[in-house]
């Protein structure tokens, strides 16, 4: 976006042209071609070709006959395969420039008009002069100039004319996708008018990286795309980077705001926002052998180069959406993430299988009683062909359901949301309900957990998905150590390498805390303010008693009732949602009930819902000013839960871009991060100060957004992470 002083200068430059042109020039604008064929670039359409077709006997030999320019917002990309193109800079009343320039630029309008302004031009046959709107839409691609560096000396040399650089794109090409395993065969520098850099690390001597080392430490703007695969490498490999970052994919997820027309790769970001096709023919290539072919180097400078294109499309767009602080946001939070997975966590792989043992003897002694409970009220004539009776499958929800409705069950299906408030009518409802969860606790986590521990390192390396959800919150997979249940037999098992201590701090009530400072809910806020517990307060106020004769189980079915409607849930949803997660079994009409005195004893939580309710609008924004849109018309609960789970998200990141830093002197690693809770594994040592500068860190990442409501994190050292 151009600024008040460059849009006057630039106005100053157009309206004086006339005067600096040279007699040929001026005798050029006379055959001017009609506006109908050239008109003011800021009219262009995105993806519109503007092809230039000079005279060849006019044109300096060497440059092409046809040279096409994709018009992207308010900059032309040049495209051929020569290392110099003529550009041309248009305006519907005269033609304001020519000039060649290097094909590898990307040059904002202004400065074309600039270098028009003071430079004399050459002569060229303006009626080859046009927009044409019918040329190929796919553009080919440049031959991009690169150095290839086989040796330190070579290296050094080659570098040092991008130390002072304001931004660089870094890529790497390895030899697979496990930077526990793999290896860097390529690193891949490029920079504004400099051919790229391509160094063989298999070739370069490793003590003589230093000065690579330095400039992925320095000070210019490293430019990657799906950063956190390169930086994990480069770790690996000894080449940490450091400072600033751009990437491309978390800008283009930015931008999407939630609704995805496209995918995140590289050839997909570059057809979208520069009109190109990218070949990756090459991505999975041998990069292993010793002799790469010009193809393989060709596309890895290509994949760098292009990157600066990108951030210059892409940079604009963040700043006229909003999403520049966003962007800092997530960028500055690459690092630690990376780390995570690099860093994973250790299972105690001895006490997980007995655990997976005991939990499958426990399914099975369910399944046997919950047949024995559904057996009396299947038909006694359900014979096979042979004459045995036919065992009920508890996991055929036909058979399921047939078995329910025998027992006088009325209910048209077996999902959850139907069988939790008919649990405490009907015992077996019950009994199925705890059977699917015991089944679900041995498939989903007991057997496959083992399956993802690392054969090199002996730990779990998950793969966290930094934009993983519409909101920003992150997800994880591979295994999806976010799903891991809270339980303490589960969480048990997972323990800090010899000689370290689990440190483990998690925000505590988050969501609740960031809706009470949205919605300004005086009640909610004023809890916070004196330090009250929250949960027992609204136990207190839906169970109708004073606050001292409040119950556990009542806290409990509270902290569902807090978490479940700041999102508008239903009754239907607020049952289902209890005993999912808190194990709290809630009657439909008990549910009905909570519901409306929540909403009395929390007004202002109930005036937030009806403002949003009245507007049903099809963007929202977090604290931290992250944007979420939709294509449709979206639910209630969707746009309640945008603002508060992102800006739990935003504070979240927050804290995590700080901590690699602020950790450094404890020897602590960040080792994972489940929403609102991060873990560290600590030298024992270290750990109470470890704790310490967590517990401050995240504290002060959430006064960041919140003003009203103070931040509490808490914070244990522990042997496992059951403790916490």
């Amino acid at each position: 976006m151009e600024d008040a002083e460059a849009v006057e200068a630039k106005d100053a430059q157009e309206e004086n042209q006339t005067e600096s042109q040279t007699p040929e020039f001026k005798n050029l604008t006379s055959s001017l071609p009609s506006t109908a064929s050239i008109q003011d670039p800021s009219t262009f359409e995105i993806g519109q070709q503007v092809v230039l077709r000079p005279d060849s006997q006019r044109v300096p030999a060497g440059i092409p006959i046809d040279a096409v320019l994709v018009v992207q917002e308010m900059y032309i990309n040049v495209y051929r395969q020569h290392q110099n193109i003529w550009c041309v800079w248009c305006s519907s009343d005269a033609f304001s420039g020519l000039k060649s320039i290097d094909s590898d630029c990307l040059m904002p309008l202004r400065e074309i008009v600039q270098i028009a302004a003071t430079e004399s031009v050459s002569a060229m046959d303006l009626e080859n002069l046009y927009i044409d709107e019918k040329a190929d839409s796919s553009s080919s691609h440049p031959v991009v100039s690169y150095e290839f560096v086989e040796d330190g000396q070579q290296l050094a040399e080659v570098l040092k004319p991008l130390q002072n650089c304001q931004a660089i794109a870094v890529d790497t090409e390895t030899t697979g996708l496990d930077p526990l395993k793999d290896r860097i065969r390529l690193v891949q520098i490029a920079a504004a008018n400099q051919p790229v850099i391509i160094i063989d690390l298999f070739k370069v001597a490793k003590e003589t990286l230093d000065p690579l080392c330095e400039l992925l430490q320095g000070t210019p703007i490293k430019v990657l795309q799906n950063a956190k695969f390169d930086l994990k490498f480069l770790q690996q490999a000894g080449l940490p980077i450091a400072g600033k970052l751009f990437d491309t994919m978390i800008a283009a997820q930015l931008l999407d705001a939630g609704v995805r027309s496209h995918g995140y790769n590289l050839a997909e970001l570059v057809k979208v926002y520069l009109g190109e096709e990218l070949s990756k023919e090459q991505q999975r290539s041998d990069w292993s052998n010793p002799s790469l072919s010009s193809e393989q180097l060709d596309y890895a400078a290509r994949d760098a180069a292009i990157l600066l294109r990108l951030r210059e499309v892409m940079k604009p767009k963040l700043t006229g959406v909003r999403l520049v602080e966003t962007a800092k946001l997530e960028f500055d939070c690459l690092g630690a993430i990376a780390q995570m997975e690099v860093n994973g966590m250790l299972l105690d792989l001895s006490r997980w299988d007995s655990l997976r043992q005991q939990l499958e003897q426990k399914r099975d002694q369910m399944a046997g009683e919950l047949r024995q409970q559904f057996q009396p009220a299947l038909l006694s004539a359900q014979l096979d062909l042979l004459g045995n009776e036919v065992s009920l499958n508890l996991d055929s929800q036909p058979q399921v359901l047939e078995a329910l409705q025998q027992m006088g069950v009325l209910v048209e299906n077996t999902s959850k949301l139907s069988l939790i408030p008919l649990a405490d009518e009907h015992p077996p409802v019950r009994a199925l309900l705890d059977y699917r969860k015991a089944a679900k606790s041995v498939q989903a986590f007991a057997s496959s957990l083992p399956k993802h521990v690392h054969p090199i390192t002996g730990r779990i390396h998950p793969d966290y998905q930094q934009m993983g959800a519409a909101t920003g919150r992150m997800s994880c997979r591979n295994p999806n150590l976010q799903q891991i249940p809270r339980d303490k037999i589960f969480r048990s098992c997972f323990i800090p390498a010899p000689g370290y201590r689990l440190v483990v701090a998690d925000y505590s009530q988050i969501e609740l805390r960031v809706a009470a400072e949205l919605s300004g809910d005086r009640r909610m806020i004023e809890a916070y303010q004196n330090d009250e517990d929250l949960h027992r307060l609204t136990a207190a106020l839906i169970a109708d008693k004073p606050l001292d004769q409040v119950e556990k189980s009542e806290r409990q079915a509270a902290k569902a009732v807090n978490f479940g409607l700041i999102y508008a849930m239903g009754a239907k949803g607020l049952a289902e949602y209890a005993y999912n997660n808190y194990g709290v079994q809630m009657s439909l009409k008990q549910a009905e009930t909570f519901r409306k005195r929540y909403f009395e004893a929390y007004q202002g939580i109930a005036r937030w819902h009806g403002a949003i309710k009245r507007r049903l609008p099809r963007e929202m924004r977090t604290m931290g000013d992250r944007l979420r849109c939709w294509k449709d018309e979206p639910k209630l609960t969707e746009l309640l839960n945008t603002p508060v789970q992102g800006t739990a998200a935003d504070i979240t990141k927050a804290a995590l871009a700080k901590l690699p830093t602020a950790l450094k002197e404890t020897g602590a690693r960040l080792i994972g991060t489940v929403h609102d809770e991060i873990l560290l594994e600590a030298p024992e040592g270290k750990a109470e100060q470890a704790a310490q500068i967590l517990q401050q860190v995240m504290e002060q990442a959430g006064q960041r957004y919140l003003r009203k409501v103070p931040v509490k994190a808490e914070v244990a050292i522990a042997l496992n992470w059951a403790e916490k």
